[in-house]
């Protein structure tokens, strides 16, 4: 799928919420950064046995959904917390918005159906953030 579609349905699973879009953007910088990234998260999945659900949004498939629990073992209560104190939401709150849209954040990052290096995941991170701040000014 392509970046612009991808990036289509986040922003439609964002219901013109600015707080969850914030919060969109502060997983894609999560997710780019040089620190682990998407290759900690995938990680992460595999650890708490969920690599199948990851997996289905790396890969070219349906994408599995995901429960606000297994947000939380995933990302763990601390950094769903510090997401949510980025953005000005309630950790809860953070957790549901995330099982709407991490499964087609995902998605979006890995187009060819894997993880790239870091380079290529900030190149795309920054190609997601510019088409959601596109999306975001013409409603």
């Amino acid at each position: 799928m392509s970046i612009l579609t991808e990036v289509s349905k986040i922003f439609e699973s964002t219901t013109n919420d600015g707080q969850h879009q914030s919060l969109v953007a502060e997983a894609v910088n999560m997710l780019t950064s040089r620190e682990g990234g998407l290759n900690a998260l995938t990680q992460n999945f595999e650890q708490n046995g969920l690599r199948h659900i990851v997996s289905s949004w790396i890969g070219n498939g349906e994408n599995a959904p995901i429960s606000p629990d297994q947000i939380k073992s995933v990302l763990g209560n601390d950094c769903v917390a510090n997401l949510a104190k980025k953005v000005g939401i309630s950790p809860d709150t953070a957790t549901q918005y995330l099982t709407k849209s991490l499964p087609s954040l995902v998605d979006a990052l890995t187009p060819n159906g894997k993880v790239g290096g870091a380079n290529d995941l900030m190149s795309l991170g920054k190609e997601i953030l510019t088409a959601l701040a596109s999306k975001k000014q013409s409603v």
